[in-house]
């Protein structure tokens, strides 16, 4: 049918485009490691944190922010926009303007936890907490962010404090952007965190549909993929 052939063709462009920034790749806990994502809003999943949501805000977050192995990029293309369903971000660099470098430096130790996203655990695998450092220099010197608004703790008052401080700097610095039909979106996950907006879903066939492919700058080691699947027990 036509609708399936202009889906295989968005999805090898997504895949086209996906080679150019590093390795496609998936997680064995999330959708069975499907490789392309099809994200349409989901009833029985509206109002939690998890990107088949519409009810709720989806609380800014880095993809996969517990996971060893996180892509390095998340990129979006819109099938079906939705003029309200407003993706939100914000970088790194915006975020450290409103930081002190005392708190920059603070932020670089493991003074605090991530959970497991909900998408990691549909078959009622329990929740984690899992040690974190809020910025990290990467190999090459640059500073990377791992952050997620709803489960992202401090252990102690100063560093409750200090993502205090953090959430104060993000909500300054957040931008939107809505996606259109025909759209790609790549966000740098290393650096940038995203979110979106609650929107009203009709679950009729016209609301928003993205699909999403999730890229890696390096595969992990052999034995924790198989084919483009991150295998890693967590």
């Amino acid at each position: 049918s036509v609708a399936e052939n202009s889906l295989k063709t968005a999805a090898e462009t997504l895949l086209k485009y996906a080679h150019e920034f590093g390795y496609p790749v998936s997680y064995i806990q999330e959708q069975q490691g499907q490789l392309i994502q099809n994200i349409v809003p989901v009833h029985k999943t509206e109002s939690q944190q998890i990107s088949t949501s519409s009810k709720v805000e989806l609380a800014l977050h880095t993809e996969t922010a517990f996971h060893p192995y996180k892509p390095d990029y998340v990129m979006l293309l819109c099938l079906k926009g939705d003029p309200m369903a407003v993706t939100t971000y914000a970088s790194l660099s915006d975020i450290l303007k409103h930081v002190s470098t005392a708190s920059k430096h603070m932020l670089m130790e493991k003074m605090f936890t991530t959970g497991i996203d909900l998408s990691f655990r549909t078959n009622g695998e329990e929740d984690k907490e899992i040690p974190i450092a809020i910025i990290s220099k990467a190999a090459n010197g640059r500073l990377t962010f791992t952050y997620d608004v709803t489960v992202v703790k401090g252990e102690g008052w100063i560093a409750k404090e200090l993502l205090e401080e953090v959430q104060w700097a993000i909500e300054k610095c957040t931008q939107e952007i809505v996606l259109q039909t025909g759209d790609l979106l790549v966000i740098d996950n290393r650096n940038t965190i995203h979110g979106r907006k609650p929107f009203q879903a009709r679950y009729d066939g016209t609301d928003r549909w993205v699909q999403r492919v999730l890229v890696r700058k390096e595969l992990p080691p052999s034995d924790q993929i198989n084919g483009h699947i991150i295998t890693t027990e967590l």
